[in-house]
Order: C-alpha cells, then structure tokens, then sequence
C-alpha cells in the first residue's frame, strides 16, 4: 500500500494527507490563525452579545404569540366540547 500524499491546500494553507488509491483526504492538519488585537476580540464579543441578545429577544416574543395561539385553540376546542358533550374528540388517525 502506496504511502499518503502530503498536499498543502493554496486557499487556507492546511496540510491535506491524501490516499492515492482512493483521493480521499485522510487526515487534515488546519494552520493556526494568528493572534488578534485584544481590542478587535473584545469588540467582536460585544457585536455577538447583541446579536445574541436579538435572537433571544425574537424566540421570547415567538414563544409568547405562540402562547396566545394555544389558548386560543383550547378555548375554541373546550366551546365545541360544551356544546355537544356526547361526541367523541376526533381522531387523528381516522381517515375523514
């Protein structure tokens, strides 16, 4: 069994080791980043942080118009029920 190939990629500069007799990269050795301005990292955790803080603001209000269409629902659902307590519930797995 012939030797794997060692291939630096031109875009990232990472070292690929290559099966000849199949082409597929066996092994990938990533090249570091070099290290940032501590300013640049501090501002880049801030921009995150509000970002972050969008999405959570967008899912809280979601969750609550969500909430609003469940009860919704069961009430629409608990009116039926009252007006004829003798009927069964549907079943989701009849074929109607």
């Amino acid at each position: 069994m012939p030797e794997a190939l060692d291939v630096t990629c031109p875009c990232c500069g990472a070292l690929l080791k290559v099966d000849p007799e199949t082409g597929s990269v066996v092994w990938l050795d990533k090249k570091k980043a070099p290290a940032q301005d501590f300013d640049d990292l501090v501002n880049r955790v801030h921009s995150q942080k509000s970002l972050l803080d969008e999405k959570f603001a967008r899912s809280v209000q979601q969750t609550r118009h969500q909430k609003e269409i469940l009860e919704k629902k069961f009430e629409e659902a608990r009116k039926r029920a009252a007006a004829d307590p003798t009927r069964r519930p549907p079943n989701p797995f009849d074929n109607e």
